[in-house]
């Protein structure tokens, strides 16, 4: 974990510093996604991440992060976690049999939503526990593989270099590789598009606030 986070901040400062971003564009992203002869072709990507394929480039991570927009499955406010975590919460404590329970459940929700955070989170809580690293380090790079894709969308210093989000969640998981607190929270209107407003408290990158784009809500 201390690894992924290590790349992920290297990565956030060369997006603060010099402002090179891949905005995702929805049109070609998905005419790549659904032609079975591109190297973007969903299923196989979507297969390779599940494997664990650490060859994924860059530019395979945006295309599968952002193509899965148009799966039938996705939903930006989805609850498919609803079930962990009520099981979470009725657990007095968790014992090496409740990981292994916790950790087959945490899989079967990454199979409707393969950047569920709160699953990756369980998994990784219960492999440290079990002392599996093989597991963790899978699901680490799955985070990592998603993350690079929302980090290298923008800066979030401004609407025009917003990062780009499929779930609110994930702004919070942007926050917390980078220790930042969140503050007050703001839906805005700007320029007919939809962003999350994220005041946050001081941080060693002296960020007040993070803008997110919500666009990816309302495209199917």
């Amino acid at each position: 974990m201390k690894k992924l986070l290590l790349i992920l901040i290297c990565c956030m400062g060369v997006m603060l510093c010099h402002g090179q971003f891949t905005r995702p564009d929805y049109n070609a992203i998905k005419k790549a996604i659904s032609n079975p002869k591109s190297e973007f072709y969903y299923p196989k990507l979507l297969e390779r991440y599940y494997a664990g394929d650490t060859t994924f480039t860059t530019k395979e991570s945006h295309y599968l992060y952002y193509g899965y927009v148009f799966q039938k499955e996705y939903d930006p406010y989805d609850m498919s976690d609803l079930e962990l975590r009520k099981h979470l919460r009725e657990l007095p404590s968790v014992s090496d049999d409740d990981c292994r329970e916790l950790i087959a459940m945490a899989q079967e929700v990454l199979k409707k939503n393969p950047f569920k955070v709160s699953a990756f989170r369980t998994i990784l809580y219960c492999c440290d526990q079990l002392d599996s690293t093989e597991l963790a380090t899978k699901c680490s790079w799955m985070q990592r593989t998603f993350a690079i894709a929302i980090i290298e969308s923008g800066n979030g210093k401004e609407p025009s270099s917003a990062f780009y989000v499929n779930e609110v969640e994930h702004e919070y998981f942007l926050l917390s590789l980078f220790d930042l607190t969140p503050g007050g929270q703001s839906l805005q209107v700007i320029n007919n598009e939809r962003y999350d407003v994220m005041e946050v408290d001081k941080n060693d990158y002296n960020i007040e606030k993070l803008y997110f784009n919500l666009k990816s809500f309302s495209i199917k």
